[in-house]
């Protein structure tokens, strides 16, 4: 069905969209502020300060084993750090894992901006990130990072799960999502992952950050038609499909 609530309107979507997830819900910023994470060291910080003096790409992961964060976060590492810091953006990844199995994931996704854990899942809970798999992806949009099928996906990622401990590698339940939040504290865009391949297409949050360069890495499985259709692009203005 198509809704045409003025809430929906607002979404900058096509009105003949079938929308079937409504915005995200808002959380409190300042009580996410309040929450400590630790960083590859193990040394304490809070949420704000991590934040504070840049546009902030905030990468909220599922856990280290799923072949499906891999695919996502290593693309990162396409994006360099000093494109980013010559216009006051950075990129932050915050897992669920220990803060021990942090440098050997950096190392196999060749992950070069900051990371964090929240393995306490403090912060996850506040931005009320879903705790569990909402819908098993039959309606997902297009991700265009993952490399492989589903089923080759699976045999990765048990793969992965036979090579190490599972133990500190994140929680196997909760699910991740992305957030950007300006030097002043303001959230430019909100994405709750509903699934494992639910990410948001990093081009979308290099523009929500106010960036409008298209990296054309990620272009391979996207189109103009199908990201206009895109319900991750909702609440993102003037996003352009260079």
């Amino acid at each position: 069905m198509t809704c045409t609530c003025q809430q929906c309107k607002a979404l900058l979507l096509p009105m003949d969209m079938s929308i079937d997830r409504l915005p995200e819900i808002s959380f409190d910023l300042y009580e996410v502020d309040k929450c400590k994470i630790k960083d590859i060291r193990g040394r304490n910080f809070f949420f704000h300060e991590i934040r504070k003096n840049h546009t902030s790409i905030i990468i909220f992961s599922r856990n280290f084993i799923e072949q499906e964060t891999k695919d996502y976060i290593e693309d990162f590492a396409k994006i360099s750090p000093s494109y980013l810091k010559d216009n006051d953006v950075k990129v932050i990844l915050i897992a669920s894992a220990y803060h021990t199995n942090l440098a050997s994931f950096c190392q196999e996704t060749k992950f070069v901006h900051e990371v964090y854990t929240d393995a306490s899942l403090a912060i996850h809970r506040k931005a009320h990130l879903f705790s569990q798999i909402v819908d098993g992806g039959s309606k997902a949009q297009i991700n265009p990072h993952l490399k492989h099928s589903s089923f080759i996906r699976f045999l990765l990622s048990t793969k992965r799960a036979s090579e190490r401990s599972t133990k500190g590698q994140g929680s196997m339940f909760q699910q991740g999502g992305q957030v950007v939040i300006n030097s002043d504290g303001k959230v430019l865009y909100f994405h709750r992952d509903r699934n494992n391949t639910d990410q948001t297409p990093i081009n979308f949050l290099l523009s929500a950050s106010g960036l409008n360069k298209s990296f054309d890495h990620f272009k391979d499985h996207q189109t103009k038609t199908n990201i206009f259709h895109d319900l991750r692009r909702r609440n993102i203005k003037n996003f352009e499909f260079v």
